[in-house]
Order: C-alpha cells, then structure tokens, then sequence
C-alpha cells in the first residue's frame, strides 16, 4: 500500500490490520511515483520490544517501527520528526514543545477553545518537518499521542515555542542553546554517524529561519494571550 507523509509518496506493506486502519487516512491512490519503501522485519519488531515499557502488542510495534524507518529514510527529502504539539492559527503553523508531561496537549487545547475554527490540529505528537524551496513546513501523521489528534495537512511553520510549567505567564525569545538541546532532544537521535549529522544540519536550519521561544505558562487563558502576543509578529495574517 502507498501512502503520502509530508508530501512524500511512500510504499509500506503493513503486516497487521492496527497499522493499516491507523494509516487509512494517508492512503495514496494517486500516479505519482514512489518516494521511498519501508519494510517492516521482525527484528525491527523486535528491538521496539526491547524499548517498549507498557507491553504493547506487536501490531504497535510495528507500527512505530515503520515511523521510525520512514523518519530516517525521510532525512534524504529534507524532513525531519519532532515530539510536539502542533497546531495551524489561520494556516500559520506552531509547535509546542517540551518533555512529556509538561502541558504541549493542554496548551494545544487552550488555543482551541480561545480561537475555535481558526485553529485546527496538525498533530498532537509525532509530526514530521519538512523543509521546501529552502521553508520549513509542519506536516501531520497519523501518529498522533493518546488522543488521537491529527489531520492531514501541510502549513508553514512560523514559531516553535518551548514550553515550560510556571505560576505566571511568560514569554521570551530562547537562546541558541536553550533551543538546540531542546530540540535536539524532541527528535529521534540516530545511532547512524551520518544521519546524526543530517539531524544536526536540520536542527541548524529551524534555527536559522524559524524563531525559537520560551514559554512560562500555567492552564489558563492568559496563557495563551501570552503566547499569542509574543509570537503573533511572525503570523501572515488573513
């Protein structure tokens, strides 16, 4: 079966039926050739178990094993993956970023409920970036976190904001180093020399066109009035 990620056309012939309903969505019935291929062994399954702390069944497995391949044969077409929250303001695209546990999913559905229809999620988790004509765009997959938030959509993408949990409501511009440690460790970090570089090389690039914030926020709207106002410079606004 071919499906299209990030714009990429890519064959993968899933072994069980839970990969292949998570995927329905991003079925590719179109003429354009192959990008790539992804086959899935029982190894690859296998050294997921070995990662694998809620003894998920091998119909899981396999489907973060074919992610993971498709995110490593991806760096050749200029994509990188990111653990985040994402999300479109009137097709400006912004990801929230941190460690598990921090808020990214709650900040997300704060930007729902304040802005509605002018926001739509790209993805609640696992998105993939792209980088295209020399912009980096947001794009969803259907790997999407525990609840399941995704849509099949492409935005540029205008902010990555880093967040982290406080009483009041704070935000500012991250430093260089802030910004590379964290996302350096929101991606997949290749055991591979050579794709470790190109993770390094992307990495480089966010930050040379995509400005990187911090944000100090607590579950509240004035959280996300924070956000928006110190972000929203970088917004084409309808």
């Amino acid at each position: 079966m071919r499906y299209s990620f990030a714009g990429l056309i890519i064959e993968v012939n899933f072994k069980y039926d839970f990969a292949r309903r998570l995927c329905e969505k991003y079925v590719y019935d179109g003429s354009a050739p192959t990008d790539f291929s992804v086959e899935v062994t029982e190894e690859m399954i296998a050294a997921e178990r070995e990662k694998d702390t809620y003894n998920s069944p091998d119909s899981y497995l396999e489907s973060i094993a074919a992610y993971r391949q498709i995110c490593n044969k991806a760096f050749d077409y200029g994509c990188m993956f990111m653990h985040c929250s994402a999300l479109s303001y009137k097709g400006n695209g912004v990801l929230f970023t941190a460690p598990s546990g921090t808020g990214k999913s709650t900040h997300s559905s704060l930007w729902r409920r304040t802005f509605g229809e002018d926001v739509v999620m790209v993805n609640d988790d696992k998105p993939l970036l792209r980088k295209i004509d020399g912009k980096w765009y947001v794009c969803g997959t259907p790997w999407d976190g525990k609840h399941h938030i995704s849509n099949n959509i492409s935005v540029p993408l205008k902010a990555i904001v880093i967040i982290y949990q406080n009483k009041e409501n704070v935000i500012e511009a991250a430093s260089k180093k802030q910004a590379v440690f964290t996302l350096l460790n929101q991606t997949i970090r290749p055991e591979n020399p050579d794709l470790m570089n190109k993770t390094l090389d992307n990495i480089q690039s966010l930050l040379s066109t995509v400005p990187v914030y911090r944000l100090g926020c607590n579950i509240s709207k004035e959280a996300v009035d924070t956000a928006f106002s110190g972000i929203k410079e970088n917004f084409d606004e309808d």
